[in-house]
Parts: structure tokens; sequence; C-alpha cells
């Protein structure tokens, strides 16, 4: 639509209820709302019903005001945005990749967190045969109470040999002075000598024999160290890592530098080379991407926008203009998810991230 002057005048209303109507003509730019706008009106009413069920109020708010201010739309001009809303919607990457973490992806946002936790469990099959098992499948609230007397020393190991996820969530749920022992005590941990955990192995089978647990295996050797610390601050809010670093800054600084060297922030992203980062953007979806980049700093947004194609930087620089708050918690999420499809593209050879770690690369 080529751009020209904007007409607008006051359309008669009855008395009270004058609203200033913008005329929409073939040569009107239109403001991304705008579009929105009359995608909206194009639709039938149970579609639109359907569409603002799953929009936050003050998005219904922006876009019924906008609606208010439109007056008669040329059919040409409608059509052009039903065509510009299909591009759009050819254009989104779909990651259509299965799997168990797609599972939990999936019935985390149908059914919330907790309830998420107990559907998967009904997935599990099988007896659980070692503590690790069992630990790995309980509510982290549980694994938390569980291990609460227990000294920091041994929940520093029990948590080493735990999922990097799962163990996320348990520190998450200890009391705060705990927190920082634990994770001070799991990044001083070093690999461990053969049958050093098996003391704590038969002991927690003991005192887990009412979930039914059965004996056998012993745990893997090692677990803990600055690596498995460096993953486990990845996997928690910003805020908590945050403090927890801060501690380990205090007590230790130079292995807070490790565990930091060894950490994967949003913001690392900038490190990578742009061939690296459009394969990444191919791997991230419409939603994520804009709620990750939802009060992220100008460089970062630059970066993506650069490794796009013009016309699809210019839709997402739309969506963001429009996009109503987003809870931190749903941005945090958004990035996480795109940090470990980094991670594992970055396992996998597909892409480097340079700065990070202790592996160079020579261009």
């Amino acid at each position: 639509m080529a751009e020209a002057a904007v007409d607008n005048e006051v359309w008669n209303e009855p008395a009270g209820e004058a609203v200033p109507k913008r005329k929409i003509s073939s040569r009107t730019k239109l403001t991304g709302k705008e579009k929105a706008a009359i995608f909206i009106l194009s639709l039938a009413d149970e579609d639109v019903k359907k569409i603002l069920d799953g929009m936050q109020e003050d998005e219904v708010r922006e876009l019924t005001r906008t609606i208010a201010r439109i007056g008669s739309t040329p059919q040409d001009v409608v059509r052009a945005v039903r065509q510009e809303f299909l591009d759009r919607f050819e254009l989104q990457q779909f990651d259509v990749r299965g799997g168990m973490n797609k599972v939990k992806d999936m019935i985390s946002k149908a059914l919330g967190k907790e309830k998420a936790r107990q559907f998967l469990k009904e997935l599990q099959q099988g007896p659980k045969n070692t503590p690790w098992e069992i630990l790995n499948a309980m509510e982290p609230t549980l694994v938390a109470t569980f291990l609460s007397n227990e000294h920091p020393q041994s929940i520093a190991l029990i948590l080493s040999q735990l999922q990097v996820e799962q163990a996320s969530y348990v520190v998450d749920y200890l009391i705060s002075d705990v927190q920082q022992e634990v994770i001070l005590r799991m990044a001083k941990l070093g690999s461990l000598p053969p049958g050093a955990l098996e003391d704590i192995e038969e002991s927690l089978l003991t005192e887990l024999e009412a979930l039914g647990a059965t004996r056998g295996g012993y745990a893997k050797e090692g677990g803990g160290g600055v690596k498995k610390v460096a993953e486990l601050l990845n996997m928690m809010s910003r805020d908590l890592s945050d403090k927890l670093l801060a501690y380990l800054d205090e007590e230790d600084n130079p292995l807070a530098e490790e565990v930091r060297k060894e950490m994967f922030l949003f913001e690392d992203l900038l490190l990578m080379d742009d061939k690296s980062f459009q394969t990444l953007l191919r791997e991230v979806n419409n939603d994520e991407l804009l709620s990750a980049l939802k009060g992220t700093d100008d460089r970062l947004k630059e970066k993506f926008f650069q490794n796009m194609s013009e016309r699809a930087a210019e839709m997402l620089r739309e969506d963001l203009e429009m996009m109503g708050p987003v809870k931190v918690a749903d941005v945090e999420s958004a990035q996480q998810s795109i940090l470990k499809a980094a991670r594992r593209l970055e396992a996998e050879g597909a892409i480097v991230i340079m700065g990070k770690g202790t592996d160079d690369v020579v261009l």
C-alpha cells in the first residue's frame, strides 16, 4: 500500500458518542494496529470470539479502540490486509520436532507447570531402579522436603546426579542459605572415585522404599563441578541465578568466574556469527521470538532483524509494536527455549558460539 496523506474526519454519531474516525482509502498507509483491526472486522463473529478469547485484556482494549476509529474500508484494502496475513502465516517457521521436550512444552502451556509434571509421570513406564530415577520423577517440592535435613554436601552430591532441569527446580524450593551452600559445594565437586556414592545410594533406596523403588545400578561417577553448576544456573530464573552467582563471588571469586565462562545467557547470542544465527532462527517459532525479544536491548533486537529478510524483519517490528505487556516469567521461558535450541545446535556442530567456555575458534 503506497504512502499518502491521511484523511481524518469526525463521522456523525448519536449524541455523546462522537468518535473521531480515520477514513481509509487504497492510498492510506496503515499502522500495524489498523491492519489487525481490519483483519478482525473481516472475520465471522464466531472466529472473532475465538481470537478475542485468546488475547489479554489490554490487547483487547487496544484493538477495540482502533476498531472504533476505523470507518468504512474499501474492499481492495481489506483484501490486501488479508493477503498480508496469509503471507505472514506462510513465512512463519514451524517447529515440528517431536520428542519428550516437545511434549513437556505442549502440556505445560495447556495444563500449567504443576499439572504437566503429574501428567508426565503417567507417561513414564517401567519400575525405577535407582534413587536418582525416583528423585527425577518426584515433585521437586517433595524432593526438597526429603533433602531438607541432609547436610549441604550430601545435597550437593545428590543433586549432581539428577537431571539439570529437575535439580534446578529442587534448588528453587530449598531455603536461601541452603541454596547458597549447595551451589558452592557443587561447583567445587570434582570427579568422584568409583563407589564413592554407593553408601548414599543404599541409604536413599532404603528411605525411598515406600515409593516402590527396587534395587539395582549405581550412580554415574562425578556429576558436579563448574560445568554442572553453570547448566543448573542457566535453567533457573534470572533473579535466583544472579543471587547465587553473587554469593559465589563473595565466597570464591575465581570459582564464580569459571562458572560464568561456562554459562550461556540470552545476551550471548550476540557472539554468534551471522550464518550460525540464521541457522538458529530456523529453529525458533514466531511466538517464542516475540516474547523473548520483549524488553531486550536494541543491539540484540537488531541482531535478529539483520539476519532476517527485510519483509520478515518489518513484520517482527510491527508485531513487537502491537504487543502488549508480557510477564517476566514468560519472557524468561521464551529465552530459555531459544537458548536450549542454541545449545542443542552447538552440540550437534551446526552452529558456533564464540567466546564461551574454553574451546577456541579459528576463523
